[in-house]
């Protein structure tokens, strides 16, 4: 589905999301939080055949009782599409797992901000978020996000565990710290932080916002550019990626060792 100017929101939470209470609560709490994008259409793989029902969650269970990764769309207005992402298990000795991660892409303008705000401060209170970001990806940026690998394909913004155990791509406007940032960069100085927005949402878990409104991404570019650059100025931790300090994650394994990266501890995966 393509997107003139797609906000982007992803989630990533310690919890594994297998299990069916787990899974389902996240799933409502989107439904509750955004009425106005709910899913059409969704599938545990392509096609996304089967017909979303908010009375029929239980659905989104699989026959054996342990919940998928479930991939979703809506073609009407305002059009949307995202997934549900269940932890990703490592098979390969060495390779860690991942956290969960809810992610949706929306057209700019089609949504109000605030209601976006709610949900990612809300929803990643819900799924004790260890990272939480929501931007809009314009043309000026899209380099740098698909250099950092917050936005690999270049059409939307999608960040992963694989990419912050090497490096935090950028500040993004709005962004979730949760306990392992918080700790990586120090509770004060994220409350501190030069934005419009810094609070603490819950412990140990801190929402930053660049600007008052999410168009100043695409209304001045250049000047988001700055923000962004101050505040990694403020944080003090060489944490964040830098054009010409990257390198092929596949070769130098799954954790890197350039960048100031925080320990992830995943919650117990009981399924």
């Amino acid at each position: 589905m393509k997107f003139k100017a797609p906000v982007c929101l992803d989630i990533l939470s310690p919890m594994s999301m297998h299990r069916p209470a787990d899974f389902v609560s996240v799933v409502q709490t989107y439904c509750e939080l955004l009425p106005d994008i709910l899913p059409e259409k969704w599938g545990w793989w392509e096609p996304r055949d089967r017909a979303f029902d908010l009375k029929e969650f239980k659905r989104l269970i699989t026959p054996i009782g342990e919940c998928e990764t479930v991939y979703w769309q809506r073609k009407r207005l305002p059009k949307a599409e995202g997934s549900f992402s269940v932890r990703w298990r490592s098979k390969s000795p060495g390779v860690q797992d991942t956290h969960a991660n809810i992610n949706f892409t929306v057209e700019l303008g089609c949504v109000p901000p605030g209601a976006l705000v709610n949900y990612i401060k809300t929803a990643s209170m819900r799924a004790r978020a260890d990272f939480a970001m929501l931007d809009t990806l314009v043309e000026p940026y899209r380099n740098f996000a698909m250099e950092s690998a917050s936005a690999q394909s270049g059409e939307w913004f999608h960040v992963v565990t694989h990419v912050l155990r090497h490096w935090l791509p950028d500040i993004f406007w709005g962004t979730v710290f949760g306990p392992p940032y918080v700790k990586l960069f120090g509770k004060d100085q994220l409350l501190n932080a030069p934005v419009a927005v810094a609070e603490e949402i819950a412990d140990d878990m801190v929402y930053i916002q660049l600007t008052d409104s999410l168009s100043d991404v695409a209304k001045d570019p250049v000047a988001m550019q700055a923000r962004r650059a101050k505040v990694k100025e403020h944080l003090k931790v060489d944490a964040f990626f830098e054009t010409g300090r990257g390198y092929d994650r596949l070769q130098r394994g799954p954790l890197g060792d350039e960048f100031t990266t925080p320990t992830f501890e995943l919650e117990k995966d009981d399924c």
